[in-house]
């Protein structure tokens, strides 16, 4: 049985995306599409699959690292077993997803907290600075007594000089 290639035109309409998708898809997933002499892409219906997959992983909330990550665990999956049985693959599939989904809630709550720290450290310097701000007050305050103070002792001593 002959394989059939599809065109870039032709996918995004079976797949209803646009083909700048497609373009942006196969370059962050480093996905390898076949090509002809001219450089046009020819998708196979494994390409489908993968894409399809794809598009499904995404609408269940996961990025593209995540979703790069279950395609790559998938290929070596499909390598180390010689015949895997379509249940078993779509449940190594299920339960890499679930994994990746786990993963991506993990790093989104390490951002949170992340942005709490940066927020704890602001309210620190901010704190930090106001009080360094008051002791150079105190010490501006200290110098201008210290020298009025001077000065006033200069002034008695030139009176008792003057009597």
């Amino acid at each position: 049985m002959e394989e059939r290639f599809f065109k870039i035109g032709e996918v995004a309409e079976i797949l209803e995306i646009e083909q700048h998708t497609l373009r942006y898809l196969e370059n962050s997933l480093k996905l390898k599409i076949k090509r002809n002499e001219r450089g046009d892409r020819l998708y196979t219906d494994s390409d489908l699959d993968t894409l399809r997959l794809v598009l499904q992983l995404k609408d269940k909330g996961l990025n593209t690292t995540a979703i790069k990550l279950a395609l790559e665990n998938t290929e070596e999956s499909e390598e180390t077993s010689l015949a895997p049985k379509s249940g078993a693959a779509t449940q190594d599939l299920v339960e890499m997803v679930s994994l990746t989904r786990q993963i991506v809630e993990q790093n989104t709550e390490l951002m949170q907290q992340n942005r709490r720290l940066e927020q704890r450290m602001e309210k620190l310097e901010q704190k930090i600075e106001q009080r360094n701000l008051d002791k150079e007050k105190k010490i501006d305050e200290f110098l201008t007594l210290w020298k009025a103070d001077q000065e006033a002792k200069k002034s008695w001593l030139s009176r008792l000089r003057g009597k």
